[in-house]
């Protein structure tokens, strides 16, 4: 998969973990479900701030995107924080988990339609499959991270 590939299929499972939240009314399922968004949504935005985020700065095109995508990901930062101190039964988590997908909506759509047809423009193929290997070496290691410290 190239970069662009691969980080449209991290959307596309948080969508889906969206649209299960949704239907479930289980107390112990929405909290399982919410705790998967949490760990994806942390787990991607670190990666692309690591390895996607730094190589847009390299580029006049690109770098005046990066400022938005950077706010962006720190508003769902704040809302996953907020979410998890509330129970999944709660009114407010209802609220917030639907300004979470909101959020992650608009930031996937900008990402996905503004931000990869200028990052595909200003980078050569070499340096996008530098960049699409980078990423999923930086994905697999904070993922096994992330494992070690569940235990």
């Amino acid at each position: 998969m190239d970069i662009f590939e691969t980080i449209k299929h991290d959307h596309r499972q948080v969508e889906e973990l969206f649209s299960e939240i949704e239907k479930t009314k289980d107390s112990k399922k929405l909290s399982s479900l919410f705790h998967k968004i949490y760990q994806e949504l942390n787990l991607h935005a670190k990666v692309e701030e690591l390895t996607f985020y730094p190589s847009m700065r390299e580029y006049e095109e690109t770098e005046e995107l990066l400022e938005e995508a950077e706010e962006e990901h720190n508003q769902v930062k704040i809302l996953l924080e907020e979410l998890q101190s509330l129970s999944p039964t709660s009114s407010e988590f209802k609220e917030k988990i639907g300004k979470l997908k909101t959020a992650v909506q608009h930031h996937v759509q900008e990402e996905e339609e503004e931000v990869f047809p200028k990052v595909r423009q200003s980078m050569s193929e070499e340096e996008l499959d530098e960049l699409s290997q980078e990423f999923e070496e930086t994905k697999s290691k904070l993922q096994k991270e992330m494992a070690g410290t569940k235990k």
